[in-house]
């Protein structure tokens, strides 16, 4: 048996969840999006095709599009910390910089939005999206630039950054038959989603996490 990369740092191998403290950007998925019934529905597929044990399928009031990471407290590394910021500095001040910096950018309305394609493999299975159109894409591409001007630094990836709605993560890696199953999976999401026309997603806000199953406008202990 193979687990996923995340397990062990975002999940236990019998999914339960993992502590991982972090801030971010998102544009909530809301029920009154048209969005987030096709992701109910997708989910629902994935568990009918009998794959839900291979992952680990989040809620669904936790669906959003991530616009811009910040930083995670388990991930205090060169290339993925603002050089500015000390990185032994308790979250809770990490929390009030990268506020500050998210703030201090004029903030985003809704995006138009399409579904793309799945992004699946040993990490999360993902539904990518893309801009509606050019103008919606500069929009969305100057406010990143922007938010990672203010905090000091760029996440590695940052111009190619895919836009995308997490459906799950993944717990056990396809083997055997399950690789050929898995792929058809894929390939019914891809044909459905491809139905579906434009939509919009409500504003992103800053939001603040102490694990992958719920991310909040308000603050939370750190302790």
């Amino acid at each position: 048996m193979i687990y996923g990369s995340t397990i062990g740092s975002k999940f236990y191998e019998d999914g339960r969840v993992r502590r991982y403290m972090g801030n971010t950007v998102v544009a909530p998925v809301y029920p009154s999006c048209p969005a987030h019934a096709v992701m109910c529905n997708i989910r629902q597929m994935v568990i009918d095709a009998g794959l839900d044990s291979h992952f680990i399928l989040l809620p669904e009031d936790s669906y959003h599009m991530t616009v811009i990471s910040g930083v995670n407290d388990q991930r205090r590394m060169e290339k993925r910390w603002p050089p500015n910021l000390p990185m032994d500095l308790p979250m809770e001040e990490v929390d009030d910089y990268i506020t500050r910096a998210v703030e201090s950018v004029p903030p985003l309305g809704k995006s138009r939005m399409c579904f793309d394609k799945v992004s699946n493999g040993k990490g999360a299975f993902t539904i990518h999206l893309r801009s509606a159109d050019e103008e919606q894409e500069k929009i969305l591409r100057d406010y990143r630039d922007r938010v990672a001007e203010a905090i000091g630094f760029r996440l590695p990836g940052h111009e190619k950054h895919p836009f995308h709605i997490s459906l799950a993560y993944t717990r056990i890696v396809a083997e055997g038959e399950d690789v050929a199953r898995e792929e058809r999976l894929v390939e019914q999401i891809n044909a459905y989603i491809a139905t579906i026309p434009p939509f919009e997603i409500d504003p992103p806000y800053m939001a603040y996490y102490d694990d992958m199953l719920a991310f909040s406008r308000e603050k939370i202990s750190r302790k």
